[in-house]
């Protein structure tokens, strides 16, 4: 049986989110909200920037493996989102804490934008959407601009 990232992990779910706070207060995070459900769990906070309070929502829909044992094995399953949480979000704030990536930019796919009606979605939700709507049928997205290929390899 193959096993997936962290399944194993014995850290629990307040150790990571103890962690996962701590990185994000590094970058002007001041509020945050962490939800577990069966399906999934949110990792929601708002960063000061520039004055101007920006929330996110990052969402994580696990893959569920489920035994004998359902309560176990949701346990189990909510110690390893929050695990790999941490993890990832430890990579990317090193990463712009190094100066590699900007937050605004990395973040941008969580960040939260609200429509008219006051329904929130983020902009990783959204923007796929609007730009199928936008482009007439058969448009090319890219206008001609393809990935640089060594010579030989185009396709």
């Amino acid at each position: 049986m193959t096993r997936t990232a962290y399944e194993e992990t014995s850290v629990s779910v307040e150790t990571s989110q103890a962690q996962i706070r701590k990185l994000l207060q590094k970058f002007g995070v001041e509020r945050m909200r962490y939800t577990s459900l069966p399906s999934e769990a949110l990792l929601e906070f708002v960063r000061m920037d520039k004055g101007k309070a920006i929330p996110y929502r990052i969402t994580i829909r696990p893959k569920l493996k489920y035994g004998r044992n359902v309560d176990k094995d949701l346990d189990r399953a909510e110690r390893q989102v929050w695990r790999v949480v941490m993890w990832w979000l430890k990579a990317k704030l090193e990463a712009i804490e190094f100066g590699l990536l900007e937050f605004e930019r990395e973040m941008l796919p969580f960040m939260l934008i609200s429509d008219s009606q006051g329904h929130t979605s983020t902009v990783g939700d959204v923007l796929p959407k609007h730009l199928e709507g936008a482009l007439s049928p058969g448009e090319d997205p890219f206008q001609g601009v393809r990935p640089a290929l060594p010579p030989g390899e185009e396709t």
